[in-house]
C-alpha cells in the first residue's frame, strides 16, 4: 500500500512515476465507474418526476420530493466531503456511500405516499454524492500535474455519456412498469461499485485534526470563486427546468424537447476533453473566465428565441456552461486548495453551485410569472455577466497561475 505525508512532493512523484500500466488501470477503471454511476444518478433523476406523476402527486408535492432531495444533496456534499478529508480516504466512502443508495433506491418500491417519497429522496440523494462529487476527488488524487485537466476532462466524458445511455435509452424500458426505474438505477450502481472495488486501491493520508472548512473558507481566492460560482448557478434551472417548461409552453412535444435538452448531454461528450486540454494549454485562469460570458451570452439568446428548433444551435454553448465549469471549474479549486483539503474544496464548489441553482429557481419562477420568461432570462444574463467581471477583475490583479507545467499537457 502506498503512503505519503500532505505536501510530500517527492513521494507523489514517486506515485506518478510508477509503471503506466498500474495508473492505466485505475484510471480505466474510474472511468468505468463513473459511466455506470451517471447511468444510475441520471436514470433516477431524469425519470422521478414521471414517476411521481404516475402515483397521483400533483406539482406543489412533487415539487416537495424534489426539494427534499436537493436539500439533501447540498448537506451531503459537505459531510461526505469533510469526512473524507479528515480521515483521509476516498474509495471506502465511495463504496459505502454506493451501498447505502443501493439500499435507499430498492426501498422505493414499498414507497406509498408522499411523504414517504419525500424521505427515501433525501436519503438516497445523501447517500448518492460519494458516487459523484467524491469520485472526482478520488480522480483528482489519481492525476500527475501535467495534463490533468484534460484527463480530468476525458474521465468527466465517460460520465456524460453514460447519462445520455440513460436519458435516451432506460425510458423505453420503464412503460410497462414505472417501479423498475429504481432497480434500473439500484443494478447500475452495483456494477459502478465492481470496478472501483477490484481495480482501484487506497492511498491513505494520515487522518487530520483539524476543521477544513475553516482552511478552505480563508482561502480568498476559493472564497471568490465559491461566490462567482452560486452566481453562475442560475444557468443550471434557466438551461433545464426553465427551459423544458417553456418548450412546452411554446407548443413543443415532449420529443422535441428531449431533442433540445438532450443537446446538453452531447455537448457534454464533446465538451469536457476539449476544455479540459485548452485549459492544460492556456490556462485555468482564461477559460473559467471564458465560462462566464459564454454562460451569460446563451441566457442572452434564450430570451431573443421562441421557436423551439431555434434552441438547438445555442445548446453549443453548453460548452462554457457545463463543459468548462466541470473539466476546469473543478481543477482549478482542487490546485488552490491544500491537497488535505481537497474534497471539502470540491464539496464546497458543488454545494455554491446548488446553491445558487436552487436561488435562481425560485427567483426565477417568480420573475417569469410576473414578466415572462424573456425577462427572467435577461436577469440570469446580467448575473452571470458580473459574476465572469468580478472574476476578471480579480483575475487581472497580482496573481500566480497555479501549477504552470499544467500549460504543457502531456
Amino acid at each position: 500500500m502506498d503512503r505519503y505525508r500532505p505536501g510530500d512532493y517527492s513521494a507523489q512523484m514517486a506515485f506518478a512515476a510508477k509503471p503506466r500500466a498500474t495508473f492505466q488501470q485505475q484510471y480505466l477503471a474510474l472511468c468505468i465507474t463513473i459511466f455506470f454511476a451517471t447511468f444510475s444518478s441520471g436514470c433516477y433523476s431524469t425519470f422521478l418526476g414521471g414517476f411521481l406523476s404516475r402515483k397521483g402527486l400533483n406539482q406543489e408535492l412533487a415539487g416537495f420530493v424534489g426539494g427534499a432531495g436537493s436539500a439533501a444533496m447540498i448537506v451531503g456534499n459537505l459531510f461526505w466531503g469533510f469526512i473524507s478529508d479528515r480521515f483521509g480516504q476516498r474509495r471506502r466512502f465511495v463504496l459505502a456511500g454506493s451501498a447505502l443508495t443501493i439500499v435507499s433506491l430498492l426501498l422505493w418500491v414499498w414507497g406509498r405516499q408522499w411523504y414517504q417519497y419525500a424521505l427515501l429522496n433525501t436519503l438516497t440523494q445523501f447517500f448518492l454524492v460519494p458516487s459523484t462529487a467524491l469520485l472526482f476527488v478520488f480522480v483528482l488524487d489519481l492525476l500527475p500535474a501535467a495534463g490533468r485537466s484534460h484527463r480530468f476532462g476525458k474521465f468527466r466524458f465517460w460520465g456524460s455519456a453514460g447519462l445520455i445511455t440513460a436519458t435516451w435509452g432506460a425510458g423505453w424500458f420503464l412503460r410497462a412498469n414505472p417501479d423498475r426505474l429504481f432497480l434500473f438505477s439500484a443494478a447500475t450502481l452495483a456494477l459502478a461499485m465492481l470496478p472501483v472495488l477490484f481495480g482501484t486501491q487506497e492511498h491513505y493520508r494520515p487522518r487530520q485534526n483539524r476543521f477544513h472548512f475553516t482552511h478552505v473558507l480563508r482561502n480568498p481566492h476559493l472564497l471568490l470563486f465559491y461566490f462567482v460560482t452560486f452566481l453562475h448557478g442560475a444557468w443550471d434551472p434557466g438551461s433545464f427546468l426553465f427551459l423544458s417548461y417553456s418548450l412546452v409552453q411554446y407548443g413543443a412535444s415532449e420529443g422535441v424537447v428531449g431533442m433540445v435538452l438532450g443537446m446538453n448531454g452531447l455537448m457534454g461528450m464533446l465538451s469536457l476533453p476539449l476544455a479540459g486540454k485548452l485549459s492544460d494549454r492556456w490556462g485555468r485562469i482564461p477559460m473559467l473566465v471564458a465560462m462566464f460570458f459564454l454562460s451569460a451570452l446563451r441566457m442572452l439568446l434564450y430570451s431573443l428565441v421562441s421557436t423551439p428548433w431555434a434552441l438547438v444551435p445555442i445548446q453549443v454553448l453548453h460548452f462554457g456552461s457545463f463543459g468548462i465549469a466541470e473539466a476546469v471549474g473543478t481543477v482549478y479549486v482542487s490546485e488552490l486548495a491544500e491537497e488535505h483539503d481537497r474534497a471539502t474544496a470540491v464539496a464546497s464548489l458543488y454545494t455554491a453551485h446548488s446553491i445558487g441553482a436552487l436561488a435562481a429557481s425560485v427567483a426565477g419562477g417568480a420573475i417569469a410569472a410576473r414578466y415572462g420568461f424573456p425577462v427572467m432570462y435577461q436577469g440570469f444574463c446580467a448575473v452571470i455577466a458580473l459574476a465572469g467581471i468580478l472574476f476578471w477583475m480579480a483575475a487581472k490583479g497580482p496573481r500566480r497561475e497555479l501549477l504552470p507545467e499544467t500549460t504543457h499537457a502531456a
